[in-house]
């Protein structure tokens, strides 16, 4: 801190910290808290209160039509009255069927649903019928009434949010992590001999020039790489049409292979995405090593296997955590690609259930448990994988 005054001075310093205090406090701070605040808070939205509340809501429509059919009913018949006439006949036609020219012959409207009922009658019959469901209504009004007592009663701190999660999305949260370790695993395979060997080339233009090979994908965006795999692997897309071009596939006959919606697809989708973010530590791990080791490990007559096993790897085991921990996290909680190469893919990725909680159903408390359960999740994959590599938070850091 006092070596950043010295630099930049009082001003441009305190700037600079109070940013970066607002940053955390207002982008990570106060909504973790507000999550963590959320996923305890347990808010009722299903059962026999809600349930009673459209049973009300329907009695009141029907309640409602009624009434509105009496009082049509009743003007039809004060209509009728005024003019001296029968109900249903036509407006200025006399007892010899003629017609009055002035009326044109209209005939008024009769909700009668039987020619043999009087519109008295009719009224008559629509008001018991309103009577007793507006005495039904009073009864289920109470039991409304006590339900969502009970449902306000059940509301308020608790664990229900993670215990009542079902056994579906129990699979799906497991299944989600496992799947993340897998992409995390072939991560690692693609990309420690890429990061080995650019770390290696003794011709520092020839690994700069690896290096911006791995950067120009990522100067597109994210979901336009992920648009362009679901065209490569669609049932007509490119790799398909490869195929057919050489004999493998007739797409003409309806024989394409299904790439998507696999998670064979989303894996490779994954790695694709999160590549660099398992070279880039890497890479900075292995080029500190110094290569007179690896040459001490051959000359010793090490083979290729145990010079890495016993030389590189170890070496490497800071940036192996950082890039296993960021590839992990990045594809548990990934959204784009599952939703995108793999729609229709069941179960879905826990990221997908979230999501539809929190923006779908509009249950936040619901996706907060979620969220925090995936959260907890991946915090102990990180503490894991610390443990397993024997690295500590300043290794890391590096």
């Amino acid at each position: 801190m006092n070596s950043l005054y010295r630099s930049y001075g009082g001003v441009l310093a305190s700037l600079f910290v109070g940013i970066v205090a607002l940053w955390l406090v207002a982008l990570i701070v106060l909504p973790q808290l507000n999550m963590v605040e959320r996923a305890f808070i347990y808010e009722p939205r299903g059962g026999a209160a809600i349930q009673s509340q459209v049973d009300v809501d329907r009695l009141y429509q029907e309640i409602y039509t009624i009434e509105y059919d009496i009082k049509t009913l009743q003007a039809q018949d004060a209509g009728e009255t005024a003019v001296g006439v029968a109900p249903g006949a036509k407006i200025g036609e006399d007892n010899n069927g003629s017609e009055d020219e002035a009326t044109g012959g209209l005939t008024l409207p009769s909700l009668s649903a039987s020619s043999t009922q009087s519109v008295e009658e009719q009224i008559a019959a629509l008001e018991a019928q309103a009577a007793g469901l507006k005495a039904q209504l009073a009864q289920m009004e109470e039991e409304e009434t006590r339900l969502m007592a009970e449902q306000e009663a059940a509301a308020g701190y608790s664990l229900r949010n993670f215990t009542t999660m079902s056994g579906l999305h129990v699979r799906i949260f497991v299944m989600t992590l496992f799947y993340s370790f897998c992409v995390t695993v072939i991560c690692f395979v693609v990309c420690y001999p890429i990061a080995y060997t650019v770390a290696q080339t003794p011709n520092r233009e020839r690994a700069a020039m690896l290096m911006l090979g791995l950067l120009i994908p990522y100067a597109i965006n994210e979901l336009l790489r992920i648009f362009a795999w679901t065209m490569i692997l669609a049932n007509e897309g490119m790799l398909n049409s490869t195929l057919d071009a050489i004999g493998l596939l007739d797409l003409a006959q309806g024989e394409p292979i299904r790439w998507l919606a696999s998670n064979g697809a989303v894996f490779c989708v994954m790695v694709y995405a999160y590549i660099l973010f398992m070279v880039f530590p890497m890479y900075n791990t292995i080029e500190t090593l110094d290569r007179n080791q690896i040459e001490a490990a051959k000359d010793l007559g090490g083979s290729l296997l145990k010079t890495h096993l016993r030389v590189v790897l170890p070496h490497a085991k800071p940036g192996i955590a950082v890039g296993s921990i960021m590839t992990f996290m990045l594809a548990a909680g990934s959204i784009a690609v599952p939703g995108l190469v793999g729609p229709g893919l069941h179960p879905d990725w826990f990221s997908q259930v979230i999501y539809r909680n929190f923006f779908e159903a509009g249950n936040w408390n619901i996706g907060s448990a979620y969220s925090l359960a995936l959260l907890v999740a991946c915090t102990g994959f990180i503490l894991v994988n610390m443990i397993v590599f024997r690295v500590g938070i300043r290794e890391i850091a590096k």
